[in-house]
């Protein structure tokens, strides 16, 4: 080839073809002398541990290694070798395989460590003989600890296997099987017989840990659980609240085999570690399931010893948890039993509704979003990845993330295509529920649906309401968070309807109550709407201009009181405020002070709580029921130099200063909110005692500040008073601030008539 003057000998620059042959043979021979070549064992472990780990799969891994360093645990020779025989390199997935196997090796030594360790004072009852001598011995106990052994979680469907029981008099802990797999044992009906003197017997204190399944459990087999006097799992949440939350020393959660550990320093294995999660107890060997029944209530004993022996130091805290939270117990086992009749055509009518307007939204946003979408395909609408790009230049504002909660719902506001997100996402969760989901979540024993209520909640002690976390099935549901619009696909039996009574203004009363302030209390005095009145006396204009417009809706002024009162009361930053508000940050707390200082003893009071919760790191609700334990209200501020607040150098002591902050704010909430869920509870056990006197009258659910019952359709006006009266008297404010309540009767839920009307279009008849 010749270009000009050049010439270039393409050929001496490809290598002839001997040499490639030679090259190509030679990396096949080293492949193949590599594929024969074990990798050393510590080259497989550099490698494993160098790749992405999560921090469960890194401890379990260490746990295998140090096991094979120790000779415990050793490859399956058929991992070694590949399917043409040669050597295969340790990997992830074989690490992991062995770690299962470890798992079932400690298992059985743990197992077989139990049984070689039984306590001489722990017995297993499978005769007449043996189980009259218990009944014998139980009646000279004065308090019991009790626990049930069942074959799942659900009260109206699953069956118990054993019980425990803890004599402390006698030192002895006992289990009873009654339905274990090809053993020896007592039926179900002879223990429960037997033991039902002593279980009806009310002078002999039952101890037990998470009573209200216990209680329902026993119910289940038609009989009772009565004298419950202590429940550790509640006592718990009274003594420190904060248990879930290990960096604030808590043990996790409120289950024994956490508490038992931390307060007791005994180890206490979990179920699911010791038989594996899917494990029944009824197959579950005689001489093991003893030592682990037995144990429960052993540790119930003295943890319930622990408890009372601290909580005598705050004698208010024990009085109140005697006297409400244990009656409680009981109030919830109806409540639940009660249950709720569904009317499923409405529920599917209604997700086809909202499925409906899901696909609206979906069409909506793709089509104003898709112009600000640049990746391949169309645009993905649950894609974070996607979506967050699109939305930004949407909006033209850089959203860091795509929280619904602290991201896009303080801007919906402001931009139409947020608000059709938000709406978007909600519904469509939501229209899957009762199209699909509901019909599943009908109880097959009693043919109702059920709802677990929690009377510990939350941390300031309100209820929640939702499915057991150790429920394994899809049953339960939350009944709490139901949407107004689908409240009428629950309705009463034939013959009867709801009667719905709810505390009037609760927490803004309670905070007249607390703080003392006259413009509040007035209010309440006169009948008023407090937040008008607010307005009125910071406006210094009449009642009535700031009340409502002339078409009833909410003027401006009182809009703004209810949205600075809320923010206040649930603990809100000055920058979400202003985001309500519509303003910046600085005129919000300016907003925010003058209204506050137009109110001297309510400003007192806010200041007051700061104070207190700063000095000592918790808050006392009304009467001294009950402790909110912020602790890190007393924790040093971080110094943040002048001009450095956005500096990422300073970034873990914003986050730390902002935990302070946090908890100031909560100081008040807590107070308002643990004080209202006293009222809530006391009048329910007032509201269950009187219906358990009126044939076909029961406490139907409790959803915030509402109590609904289930009546018989031709109650009286006298009876209609008489709950007016329970929601009035039952727990009052002091002698200043008055209780309100506004009753309605339903023949569907959310469909309701007041009760005057309801009298005065059917007549008393």
């Amino acid at each position: 080839m010749e270009l000009g003057n050049l010439r270039l000998n393409i050929s001496a620059l490809t290598p002839k073809n001997d040499e490639v042959k030679n090259e190509k043979v030679a990396e096949t021979a080293k492949r193949k002398k590599k594929a024969k070549t074990a990798e050393p064992i510590e080259e497989s472990w550099r490698r494993i541990f160098a790749s992405k780990l999560s921090e469960t799969d890194r401890q379990r891994l260490n746990e295998v290694k140090a096991a094979m360093d120790a000779g415990k645990l050793a490859r399956n020779p058929s991992d070694c070798v590949n399917k043409a025989g040669n050597p295969k390199a340790f990997s992830k997935a074989e690490a992991m395989r062995l770690w299962k196997t470890l798992q079932e090796s400690q298992r059985e030594e743990t197992l077989r460590k139990m049984v070689e360790n039984t306590p001489e004072n722990y017995e297993l009852i499978t005769t007449e003989a043996r189980f009259q001598a218990l009944i014998e011995a139980l009646s000279s106990e004065e308090i019991i600890a009790v626990d049930t052994e069942t074959t799942g979680v659900d009260v109206y469907t699953d069956v118990i296997v054993g019980l425990s029981l803890t004599l402390p008099s006698a030192d002895w802990h006992v289990y009873i099987p009654v339905d274990h797999v090809d053993c020896e044992q007592l039926s179900r009906e002879y223990v429960l017989e037997g033991l039902a003197p002593v279980f009806n017997d009310e002078s002999i204190g039952k101890v037990l840990h998470n009573a209200i399944f216990d209680i329902a459990m026993v119910r289940r087999h038609g009989f009772d659980l009565k004298g419950v006097v202590w429940d550790t799992m509640t006592a718990m949440h009274m003594l420190n609240e904060n248990e879930e939350d290990r960096t604030l020393g808590g043990a996790g959660s409120f289950k024994l085999k956490d508490l038992a550990p931390k307060y007791l320093k005994t180890p206490a294995d979990t179920f699911d570690a010791l038989f594996g999660r899917d494990a029944q107890f009824k197959e579950v060997p005689l001489d093991i399931a003893l030592v682990y029944a037995a144990k429960d209530t052993e540790l119930t004993w003295k943890l319930y010893k622990f408890q009372r022996q601290h909580m005598e130091k705050m004698p208010t805290i024990l009085e109140y948890y005697q006297t409400v939270e244990i009656p409680l117990l009981y109030v919830i086992v109806d409540l639940e039993a009660n249950g709720y009749i569904l009317d499923l055509d409405f529920a599917k009518e209604y997700g086809e509704k909202l499925h409906k307007r899901a696909e609206e939204l979906r069409s909506e946003l793709v089509t104003e979003l898709t112009p600000f979408h640049e990746g391949d395909g169309p645009l993905n609408l649950n894609s974070t990845q996607q979506m967050r790009p699109a939305l930004s230049k949407a909006i033209g504002k850089e959203l860091p993330n795509m929280d619904a909660k602290k991201t896009l719902k303080p801007l919906k506001g402001d931009h139409e295509v947020i608000a059709k997100l938000l709406e978007y996402k909600k519904i469509t969760k939501l229209s899957g529920t009762y199209i699909e989901t509901l019909p599943l979540k009908q109880n097959p024993t009693t043919k109702r649906w059920h709802s677990r209520f929690n009377p510990m909640g939350t941390v300031t002690g309100r209820f929640s309401s939702g499915k057991d976390d150790a429920d394994k099935t899809d049953q339960g549901f939350n009944v709490q968070n139901q949407p107004q619009e689908a409240r009428p696909m629950f309705s009463p039996p034939p013959g009867k309807v709801l009667l719905g009574a709810d505390f009037k203004a609760q927490e803004i009363r309670c905070v007249a109550y607390l703080s003392g302030e006259p413009v509040l209390i007035n209010a309440f005095l006169e009948e008023r709407d407090p937040y008008a009145m607010m307005a009125s006396n910071f406006y210094k204009r009449p009642y009535e201009e700031v009340y409502k417009n002339a078409d009833g809706s909410d003027t401006k002024e009182r809009k703004q009181m209810k949205v600075v009162w809320l923010a206040t009361l649930y603990g809100m930053s000055d920058y979400s405020l202003a985001d309500m508000l519509g303003v910046n940050k600085k005129e919000a707390t300016k907003f925010k002070g003058e209204l506050f200082g137009s109110m001297p003893k309510l400003s007192a009071w806010l200041k007051e709580n700061e104070e207190f919760v700063r000095k000592n790191g918790y808050v006392w609700a009304d009467l001294r029921a009950r402790k909110r334990r912020l602790p890190d209200a007393k924790l040093p501020r971080k110094n943040i130099p002048y001009g450095k607040w956005n500096d990422p150098k300073y970034e873990d002591a914003r986050k730390h200063n902002s935990r302070i902050n946090r908890a100031l704010r909560q100081a008040t909430n807590a107070r308002v909110q643990g004080s209202s869920s006293i009222q809530t509870k006391v009048t329910m056990i007032k509201a269950h005692e009187y219906c358990a006197n009126k044939p076909g009258w029961a406490l139907w659910s409790t959803v915030h500040d509402e109590l609904i019952f289930e009546v018989p359709e031709d109650f009286t006006w006298e009876e209609a008073q008489d709950i007016r009266d329970i929601m009035l008297n039952s727990y009052r404010w002091g002698d200043v601030v008055p209780n309100g309540t506004d009753i309605e009767v339903m023949r569907r839920w959310g469909e309701g008539v007041p009760v005057e009307e309801w009298f005065k279009t059917k007549g008393d008849d």
